[in-house]
Formats: C-alpha cells, sequence, structure tokens
C-alpha cells in the first residue's frame, strides 16, 4: 500500500504543479546530473519517488499564474499558484489520472475517474510536494552564474507549509456522471468518462460545460536560506519546458532596488549535462522567455516574468539568470579589455601537414572565448563586436554565429586584421592588431600511407614557410604533440619541442600504449606572444604491433593420454585467441589464463601409433599470430603383446568386404578426436 501511495503521489502532484516544481537535480551551475527520466520517481523512498519526478515532456496545461511574494526579512517566500487546463487538455489529463491510478486502487485503468480517486490523490499530495525541489534559487554576494561548489536549488519547501487543491477534476455536472460501479467504493461515489462523446461543445450555450476545464491550485511557502545582505542578489530560474506561464515575484521594500541585468541562458543539455558554466553576461537568448519590472504599492520591485520554453525544444534546456542590486548604475565608460584578452600583437599559429591540403579558412576564436576579452557595464552579449583587416575595413570578421574567422592567403601565409568593441551608447574600446600565420608544417618519412608507427613516433617540423616582418624572428613556437585513437580524447606528450622560424625540429617519442590501428594527430600550441589552441591536424598514423609469443613449458604422458602447457605475452596488450592442430587438422581447445596456456590431457590411443606433431597457435585481434610445435610419438605408450589370431570358424564369413579399408583406423581416429577435443578456440584477456 506504500508503494502505491509512493508512485500516486509523485505522479499526481508533480505532474500538477510541473510549473513550480523542479523534476531535475541541478548541479551548481544548474546543469542536470544523469539521472533516468523515471515517470514514476526514482524509486525507493517516498522522498526519492516524489523528488525525481517529472512529467512536462507529457502534460500540456493552458495556462498558468505563479505569485511570489517575498517576506520583509528576506527568509521566506509565499507562493501561489493556479493552473488551467481546458478544452481536450482535460480529457488528456483525465485520461493521463485513469492510467496513473491503473493498479493503484479497484477502479484505476478502468476509462473512468471517481471522486474516490481524486481524494486519494488529495491526501497525499501536499506531503509529496514538500519533497519536490523548486525551481528557484536565490544567493547574495557578488553577482555570478554557479559553478562546481555552488548549488542553485537553495530554496526548499517549508516542511507543513503547502497546501493543494482542484475544481474540477471529477465534475458532478458531467453530461455521462454515474455512481461509482467498483467494488468498495464509498457512499456518494460518482465517476465520469475520462473523454467525453462526440456530442458535447465546450461552448454552445455560451457557458463553459464543467468537462471542459480543470483548475488547480497550489498554497506553500518555500525558505530562501540566510541570505546576509541585499546590496547585490542573484536569483536564478530553470524554466525548461515551462510555457504558457507567468510568474509574478514581489520583493519587498528595499531602497535603490533594482534589476541590473537580465540573462536568457539556451541550450544545456538536460540528459547528458556537461554544458559549461557561462560567463556572467555572456549568454545569447532566443526571446522564448521575457521579464518587466515595476515597482508595487509597498514600493517594492516587482518582477513579471514569462519562461515560454515548449517541449518540443526538450533536451535543450533554459536557464534564466536576475541581478538585482541596490548599488547605483555606475557612470556609462566604454568596453575595455580584460586581463585573459590576447595582447595586442599576439599570432594565431596554424599547421599543415606536408603533401596534405591546408584550409585557408580558420577559426580565431569562438563566442565563448570571445566574451572573455571584453567588460562592460551592460551585458557583454549586447555589445557589437568588430574585427576587420586594413584591406577590407567595411567587412566584419566577426560573423553572425558569434566567432571570428579569417582567410589566410596561400601566397604569403599569414593575415593581419585588428578587433575592437562598441556598446549601445556608441563607445569603443581600444583597438588591437593581430596576425594568424601559417607556422609550420608536419611530416612523416615513412613510405607507407598511412604511415607506420612501429616502436616510436617520428614527426618532422619545418617552420620556413612564410616571410614575414622581423617582429616574427625572435618568437618561439611551443608545440606538444597529442595522440588519440577510437575517437577518444588526446594524451599529450609532456617533453614539447621548440620551433623557431626558418628551422627544422625531429619530434621522436615512444609508442607505447598504443594499440594497433589509426592513430590521430593533435598539436597544442603556445608560446610567448602566441594565442594557446589545439588543433586536430589531417595527420594519421598507422599502429603496427607485434605478434603475441609463446613457449613450451612442459609436456607430458600419463598412460595413453598426453598434455603440454606454456607461457604466452601479448606486446600490445590485445586480447588473443587460441587454437590447437593434431598433424595439421584443427582439433582442440586450449585452456588459457593470465599468461598461461595449456592443452589436453589428449588420448592418442583414438589416433594410430607413431609419429604426431601438436602445434599451439594464439592471435591477437589485429590478426597477427605466433606458433609453436611439440613433436612426439606414441609407438611405446601404444604398443600391445602379439597374441596369434583364431582360424576363422568354417561358417565364417571372411569375405574382403569385412575387412578395414587403408587408412580407415587413423580415419576413425582424427574424428573421435575431433568430436571429443574440439570444443572451439578459447578467448584470453
Amino acid at each position: 500500500m506504500l508503494n502505491h501511495r509512493n508512485a500516486l503521489a509523485a505522479g499526481i502532484v508533480v505532474l500538477m504543479f510541473s510549473l513550480s516544481l523542479s523534476p531535475f537535480h541541478h548541479s551548481g551551475d544548474l546543469q542536470k546530473q544523469n539521472i533516468s527520466m523515471e515517470q514514476f520517481g526514482g524509486g525507493g523512498t517516498f522522498e526519492a519517488q516524489c523528488s525525481q519526478s517529472s512529467f512536462e515532456d507529457v502534460f500540456t496545461y493552458t495556462w498558468a499564474e505563479f505569485n511570489v511574494t517575498v517576506a520583509d526579512n528576506w527568509r521566506t517566500a509565499q507562493i501561489d499558484a493556479m493552473a488551467w487546463i481546458n478544452g481536450t487538455m482535460a480529457d488528456d489529463f483525465r485520461t493521463f489520472l485513469d492510467d496513473l491510478l491503473d493498479g493503484l486502487v479497484p477502479s484505476g485503468g478502468d476509462g473512468w475517474l471517481s471522486s474516490d480517486e481524486r481524494e486519494a490523490v488529495r491526501s497525499v499530495a501536499a506531503d509529496c510536494v514538500e519533497y519536490t525541489m523548486t525551481r528557484v534559487g536565490v544567493r547574495d554576494g557578488e553577482h555570478h552564474r554557479g559553478g562546481a561548489a555552488v548549488d542553485w536549488r537553495n530554496a526548499t519547501w517549508v516542511e507543513d507549509g503547502v497546501s493543494i487543491d482542484e475544481w474540477n477534476m471529477v465534475p458532478e455536472r458531467h453530461g455521462s456522471v454515474r455512481d461509482c460501479s467498483s467494488f468498495g467504493s464509498s457512499q456518494g461515489c460518482y465517476e465520469v468518462p475520462v473523454v467525453p462523446n462526440s456530442d458535447r461543445d465546450c461552448d454552445t450555450d455560451g457557458e463553459l460545460h464543467d468537462e471542459c476545464r480543470i483548475e488547480l491550485y497550489l498554497s506553500g511557502e518555500v525558505d530562501l536560506h540566510n541570505i546576509q545582505s541585499l546590496e547585490t542578489l542573484t536569483l536564478a530560474m530553470n524554466v525548461s519546458n515551462i510555457s504558457r506561464a507567468t510568474y509574478t515575484i514581489n520583493a519587498p521594500h528595499v531602497d535603490g532596488m533594482r534589476l541590473s541585468l537580465f540573462e536568457e541562458c539556451e541550450g544545456r543539455d538536460l540528459l547528458n549535462g556537461g554544458s559549461p558554466t557561462p560567463i556572467r553576461g555572456s549568454c545569447i537568448g532566443d526571446g522564448s522567455s521575457s521579464v518587466a519590472t515595476r515597482y508595487n504599492d509597498r514600493g517594492g520591485l516587482t518582477l513579471q516574468i514569462e519562461p515560454d520554453r515548449p517541449s518540443t525544444y526538450w533536451p535543450s534546456g533554459e536557464d534564466l539568470f536576475f541581478d538585482l542590486t541596490t548599488i547605483p548604475p555606475p557612470v556609462d565608460d566604454p568596453p575595455s579589455w580584460t586581463p585573459d584578452a590576447p595582447e595586442n600583437g599576439t599570432f594565431w599559429v596554424y599547421g599543415m601537414v606536408e603533401g596534405g591540403s591546408f584550409d585557408p579558412n580558420v577559426i580565431i576564436a569562438e563566442w565563448g572565448d570571445i566574451a572573455g576579452w571584453f567588460t562592460d557595464d551592460m551585458a557583454i552579449s549586447k555589445l557589437s563586436i568588430n574585427c576587420y583587416s586594413n584591406d577590407d575595413i567595411e567587412s566584419n570578421l566577426f560573423g553572425e554565429d558569434r566567432s571570428i574567422r579569417v582567410v589566410i592567403p596561400d601566397d604569403a601565409g599569414r593575415f593581419q586584421f585588428n578587433c575592437l568593441a562598441v556598446d549601445p551608447s556608441g563607445q569603443q574600446s581600444s583597438e588591437r592588431s593581430f596576425m594568424a600565420i601559417l607556422g609550420f608544417t608536419a611530416s612523416s618519412n615513412s613510405s607507407q600511407d598511412p604511415p607506420a608507427i612501429h616502436d616510436t613516433v617520428n614527426i618532422e617540423f619545418n617552420t620556413d614557410i612564410v616571410s614575414i616582418e622581423e617582429i616574427w624572428i625572435d618568437h618561439q613556437i611551443i608545440l606538444q604533440v597529442g595522440l588519440s585513437q577510437n575517437n577518444g580524447e588526446p594524451s599529450y606528450y609532456e617533453d614539447a619541442i621548440i620551433l623557431q622560424h626558418e628551422g627544422e625540429q625531429v619530434f621522436s617519442e615512444s609508442a607505447s600504449g598504443l594499440i594497433p590501428g589509426s592513430v590521430n594527430v593533435w598539436f597544442k600550441i603556445s608560446g610567448v606572444g602566441i594565442y594557446e589552441r589545439v588543433e586536430r591536424s589531417s595527420m594519421t598514423f598507422q599502429k603496427i604491433g607485434d605478434p603475441p609469443v609463446i613457449s613450451i613449458l612442459n609436456s607430458e604422458w600419463i598412460g595413453t593420454t598426453w598434455s603440454m602447457n606454456g607461457m604466452f605475452g601479448e606486446p600490445d596488450g590485445e586480447d588473443v585467441s587460441f587454437s590447437m592442430l593434431i598433424d595439421g587438422n584443427n582439433l582442440g581447445n586450449v585452456d588459457a589464463g593470465g599468461n598461461s596456456w595449456s592443452v589436453g590431457p589428449i588420448d592418442f590411443a583414438l589416433f594410430d601409433p607413431g609419429d604426431h606433431i601438436v602445434t599451439v597457435r594464439v592471435c591477437d585481434a589485429s590478426g597477427m599470430c605466433s606458433s609453436v610445435d611439440q613433436s612426439l610419438n606414441s609407438t611405446e605408450v601404444l604398443e600391445i603383446p602379439d597374441i596369434t589370431p583364431l582360424p576363422p570358424k568354417d561358417d565364417q564369413n571372411n569375405a574382403e568386404g569385412l575387412l578395414p579399408f587403408p587408412g580407415s583406423s587413423s580415419m576413425v581416429g582424427i574424428l573421435a578426436a575431433a568430436f571429443m577435443y574440439r570444443r572451439g578456440a578459447r578467448r584470453a584477456s
């Protein structure tokens, strides 16, 4: 019964009030952890089920309003919510409730929704709400967007401070209402079909029929957790899959409180996580959510927030940030470069592979990096970034995708450009000049295609490929080589090489740790006056492995049976498989484990007496094989006394047809051995 109560509470309540509850567990930057999206919660305890349920991707409502009133002491906030479900959406809602109750109450899943089922929902809903996580977090201190040490979900429901209600979930005026038909129904119980017949018309008489509308209500108090200072506050909301809703947040009177910055941050991956924490002011919103500010009759700041992130965007999510402050607006200064921005005269260095084609269209930087280059009184996303070359000052190299791209000419091997930022007031930062160059070529002296790697990785670098001003003469490229396999992340060699203009360097390092197969080459480029960047080159090697090694330790006879064992090793760490041959026929099974193997015992009474050769073969995953042979003679162990046969009886048929044909004993032995010993090759790992 408890499990029924848990699943019912988790499902119904989160479904009814998913707009105000957080169905996901968020990390510090509002990222979702990899928890399963189970319809009936996380299983286990009542708390676990209620805290992990989500129906926003299957449930649609017409409209919802949430009114939030912050207490004068900023310790708690009162939330009152109302949601409307109109028309056929009400049918969908009742159908869903009936399906959810299937197996939990006697009448669940029968196509009818009863007043008893409604009371079952009411009895546990408020308790479940108290365990759910709100979508809202509030923190004081310097404005920020979270991080590994920050948990935004710090607004929690106050215990015993939540109540819920509904109107018309089971309408008494329904055209098909009837007394409950299920055994054990309470006195006065009535029920309605979850889907009305086709004759219904919600507004023919100008009055909305009861079956066409449901209203849901929530009232509760949340704890805002120890806000110490009101000088700067950051309010965060996760609004993923919230559409057609209005949040009105009323703050108490605080002298000078204003909204200094609103940000709509798109694109966090709700299923897989991994979305980076944005830089404050760098988010590029899609306009699906909006905020309006005013001051209420108490003189407090009011935020009216309207998120509209339909479920069709799933699993791409959205977070909203509201920076509140009592600090007066600063003087409108022009934007400026940050300490993290590239210095004037910085080089972007790119490499190419000898014999390959170099794509002259290169990406200088993407928005995630560019957003950290400038600072301004307003959001960085409001700045106009202008990058141009002296040869074409009208063309902006900063494109619509908010990245900087340039074309390095083949003949010169370099491209000079300038960048600055302009704020909405028309004020601009200082201008900085940069240069992108084709700095080096990489090649291999292997005649194979792709080049082969045996024991070492060998790459030759040449920097004598571009003629450039004297400013480049004193620059050094610090280059680290990285390797990756099977689409994995690259691992870089610790020892970097130093490249200078008009010079050659040979990189030669151990290939240990590589498995046979394709190897991709990466370059990590840095140096004084050089913008640090990583590029995956077009160079691909083929790692050539070594065959397994195998040896025999011992062999012995016990009666007519023979066995053998030994050791093996795989230099490249690949999986191996074994096979056994007797006189060239694949007949046996090899037992292998760790670095040892064994065969037998093999009963050679099944074979003709004489010389035999047993071969054990081991092959790695790359198809390279090694084998060992053991010669033996079974004549001595198979010797039997010479018995003179009795003469045949007169009536015995001594026709040639009963004599064995030549070689028949050998054939019988091979077939018998195959049946007894050939059980397939065994894989060792």
